[in-house]
């Protein structure tokens, strides 16, 4: 995260110094421009990601539709569901993978569980958006997650798995399941505390 912080900043001071510049100022000097790269912390990055141009429409949809928590797993450790039939079409992909992260970030710092909804999908992003992702979701986000329950996996899901997997991090891909069948899921992790995607039944 720290180089979209980076770029955001860059990006957010030039259109600044443009804008003072046009205004009639005339140009911002070094040490004008140092003082506003010092003021822009990460607070204002995730703020301005959550935001965004939909006055947080994105935000609000991502944390109740693709990425939340649903109770906690049979060792009571926060149960974190992944829907990605619920991914949105048509949105910036480089904002939709921060706002995942962002939503991560509450459970990073403790054991916690994943499932993941991977059937019923009617988008899925390219390769290049999930190499990134994988990228991104760096040993911090790894560490402490104990087991990832894939429901209803299809060869692709399993193909990009077992790619990222056994290259970047075979003990990674130790933490995986395969569930084939809702049934088999509840017996892994508490089922009825999961308001389960309509498409998955489908």
């Amino acid at each position: 995260m720290e180089e979209q912080f980076r770029q955001w900043r860059i990006k957010a001071i030039s259109e600044y110094a443009k804008a003072y510049s046009s205004g009639g100022a005339g140009h911002m000097d070094s040490h004008m421009l140092a003082d506003m790269e010092s003021r822009l912390t990460y607070a204002d990055f995730k703020a301005s990601v959550m935001q965004g141009d939909d006055g947080g429409q994105l935000l609000n949809y991502v944390n109740s539709n693709v990425i939340f928590q649903a109770g906690v797993d049979f060792e009571s450790k926060p149960m974190v569901v992944f829907c990605s039939c619920n991914l949105p079409k048509e949105v910036d992909l480089d904002r939709l993978l921060n706002l995942i992260i962002f939503r991560l970030d509450e459970f990073v710092e403790s054991d916690y569980t994943v499932v993941m909804f991977t059937s019923g999908a009617q988008y899925n992003p390219g390769w290049h958006w999930l190499s990134k992702a994988y990228r991104r979701l760096d040993r911090k986000y790894r560490k402490n997650v104990k087991n990832v329950y894939v429901v209803h996996p299809s060869m692709w899901s399993k193909l990009i798995f077992q790619i990222f997997g056994k290259i970047v991090s075979p003990k990674f891909f130790a933490k995986v399941t395969w569930v084939d069948t809702l049934s088999q899921l509840a017996g892994l992790v508490p089922l009825n505390q999961i308001n389960v995607p309509q498409p998955v039944y489908e």
